[in-house]
């Protein structure tokens, strides 16, 4: 029997978890980047495996970071940047040295975990738990592959994945955006619900 779908004030709390994981990531980014970085209201998602990659992501190409997570939550987190954006991230990251592709790589990389670590940090707070990211792993090409892929990793029981979901726009020292997603196993989601009283 698949586990009930969250209720209107469960959706909440979910969304209020988001705003609190998501703008501590976007404000550890802005301090990386030495500039100002506005968060969208986050949205709550229920999908599948199957529909997932086509609800949550275009056709178009992104530079995708994603982090599984450890402790009493678990799931993954993706920093999703269009190519454009994402290099500009990586230049901001490098101070606009020279830097090989590699070296630019592992600069986002490690900004990718340093923001997961701010989200989970803020999240763990809230909870009570300790909660960490895994190496990060950076990938190039098209959205719903690499949704897919998170997805089919975390997905596990029956009924929706739960995707909290954001966008953040940077505005200084250049301009760029892209998305953070947290995408939370189920018995996490029913496991945080429980512990926020609800």
């Amino acid at each position: 029997m698949s586990p009930p779908l969250p209720s209107d004030a469960q959706l909440d709390a979910l969304r209020e978890v988001a705003n609190i994981g998501c703008g501590h990531g976007a404000n550890a980014l802005a301090r990386m980047m030495g500039g100002r970085v506005d968060l969208s209201i986050p949205e709550v998602r229920l999908t599948s495996t199957q529909e997932g990659p086509a609800l949550l992501g275009d056709d178009g190409p992104a530079i995708a970071v994603r982090l599984g997570m450890t402790g009493e939550l678990r799931g993954a987190l993706v920093l999703l940047l269009p190519p454009r954006d994402g290099e500009a991230l990586e230049s901001v990251l490098v101070r606009g040295q020279p830097a090989s592709p590699e070296e630019r790589a592992s600069a986002l990389a490690e900004a990718a975990n340093i923001i997961a670590s701010a989200c989970l940090s803020a999240i763990g707070r809230l909870t009570g738990w300790r909660l960490l990211p895994t190496v990060p792993r950076l990938e190039r090409g098209p959205v719903r592959p690499v949704l897919a892929d998170v997805l089919g990793e975390v997905d596990s029981g029956p009924g929706p994945v739960v995707v909290l979901a954001a966008h953040f726009t940077a505005t200084a020292p250049t301009e760029l955006g892209g998305r953070m997603l947290l995408v939370l196993e189920r018995g996490s989601t029913q496991a945080l619900l429980a512990r926020l009283g609800l």
